[in-house]
């Protein structure tokens, strides 16, 4: 075996590279088959565009803050590294522990949301009934080899399946505009007396979901070619990219339905909203095309949330925090293969327990995981924001900005935390279930144990293990 890998990952990727990868997280064609129902049905209908739009804002008040603190971090350590730069060692490490769960966690309930998904779609098309797990597995299988090679194979992989999936909701959205929609281009969605009717909040709450991922930028860093002008230019644009499509394509779907047929509409179709709609404007054949379409947006997805977890594991292990084996790079592709391959090791072991208790793949690990990850994900969210806040007020420099250092982080904190309490005050409804009071217990135990457990590690560290309490230090 050569001895020749290092610790330096391959600087290949430019603006656009980072972007396609962010937005490929986002998964906008899912987003639009599966979370805009849940916008207009649970939301507040025809409004469901300004819901997007409220989210976008949020986010940019969130990135505002999030760059102007980039300055001063120059590693990949991405959430964690920003929290500890203001409020310390010890809630970094326990954010950083929430994030690495919650992005994992999130990534198994794709992989097997994928799996069911494909089994349901090679059934009806070939009569082959094969388990859905074994879909699941293969998936994992093809992110395994991704993430083992260069990171520009994913770039270039997530940057096919992201225009694809782009282009056929545009062609939605031009089929709708052609045809001026069920009663014309609904106008009454940007009226603030209907954002304000039926439940905004859970509006907005859907839209923040259709967003994670887009703070990443950062965690590819150290692989960014000219990362102080790359990483902000790629978050700013991600985040514009992003809010202006789904704001566009809400719009257009409010409106291929019309106003006064919302309600209709949505007891009719229920969740294939939007699938009813593509079928009604494109036919058959786009329909079928738009099944296939959305298992690669899924897959995209799940090898952003890959690349994401395995470059926040390759920079704890790096600056000491895990085990200094999983820092190793790849002599010829450069890549973090061996965090990919821990990763890829833990997922097909939990997806293999979950399959043994006979676990519903959608009702309960799809529900459950992307609930408790993106509970986990705003968790974060809100702490990077307090980080920023306090961090710059700390600061003496005579030309810090008002709005980047503190108002819009502010602003931002305030968003994120309406949203957060809206989606804890509602999650036994959001998860359903038989048991969705006891099942809200167990996510918010678990993300709550997790951050205690990355806190206390942080404290066991400093009294037992100073010099590697110390490394932390170099994370931010």
């Amino acid at each position: 075996m050569k001895d020749a890998e290092n610790s330096q990952l391959k600087r290949s990727l430019g603006v656009t590279s980072i972007v396609l990868m962010v937005v490929a997280t986002a998964a906008p064609l899912t987003v639009m088959v599966a979370s805009s129902p849940l916008m207009i049905i649970y939301g507040n209908g025809v409004a469901a565009p300004v819901d997007a739009l409220v989210a976008a804002v949020i986010m940019f008040l969130f990135t505002v803050g999030f760059i102007s603190m980039s300055k001063f971090i120059k590693n990949s350590g991405a959430f964690y590294a920003y929290i500890q730069k203001g409020l310390g060692r010890s809630v970094g490490l326990g954010s950083a522990t929430l994030a690495v769960l919650s992005y994992a966690i999130i990534l198994i309930a794709l992989e097997a949301f994928i799996g069911h998904t494909l089994s349901e779609a090679i059934k009806d098309l070939s009569g082959v009934n094969l388990p859905w797990w074994l879909y699941s597995l293969a998936t994992i299988g093809v992110i395994a080899y991704l993430g083992h090679r260069d990171i520009e194979l994913s770039s270039k992989f997530l940057g096919i399946a992201l225009i694809l999936e782009i282009a056929i909701v545009i062609i939605v959205d031009m089929a709708v505009f052609y045809d001026k929609g069920a009663t014309g281009m609904e106008m009454a969605a940007f009226k603030p007396s209907n954002f304000f009717e039926g439940a905004p909040g859970l509006g907005v709450l859907f839209a923040i979901f259709s967003f994670i991922g887009f703070e990443s930028t950062v965690i590819y860093r150290d692989e960014a070619r000219d990362p102080e002008k790359t990483i902000p230019r790629a978050t700013y644009l991600a985040v514009f990219i992003v809010g202006a499509f789904y704001v566009i394509s809400l719009w257009c779907a409010v409106s291929a339905i019309g106003k006064d047929n919302i309600a209709s509409y949505s007891d009719l179709h229920g969740a294939d909203l939007y699938l009813a709609l593509t079928k009604s404007y494109l036919g058959t054949v786009m329909f079928d095309i738009m099944h296939v379409l959305l298992i690669t947006s899924l897959f995209a997805c799940a090898l952003s949330l890959h690349n994401i977890v395995v470059r926040y594991k390759f920079t704890l292990s790096r600056y000491g925090v895990l085990n200094n084996r999983l820092s190793k790079v790849h002599t010829k592709h450069g890549s973090p293969h061996v965090s990919s391959l821990v990763l890829t090791i833990f997922a097909t072991i939990t997806l293999a327990l979950l399959v043994i208790v006979n676990a519903d793949p959608v009702a309960q690990i799809y529900t459950l995981g992307a609930m408790a990850g993106t509970l986990g994900y705003m968790v974060i969210l809100s702490l990077t924001c307090l980080s920023v806040v306090v961090f710059f007020a700390k600061q003496k420099s005579a030309d810090k900005k008002l709005w980047s250092t503190f108002l819009a982080p502010i602003l931002g904190l305030v968003g994120i935390l309406g949203c957060l309490w809206i989606a804890i005050s509602n999650l036994p409804d959001l998860l359903g279930g038989d048991h969705p009071t006891t099942s809200s217990m167990i996510v918010l135990f678990l993300l709550l144990f997790t951050f205690v457990f990355g806190f206390s590690s942080a404290q066991v560290l400093k009294k037992r293990q100073f010099e590697r309490y110390e490394s932390l230090r170099e994370l931010a």
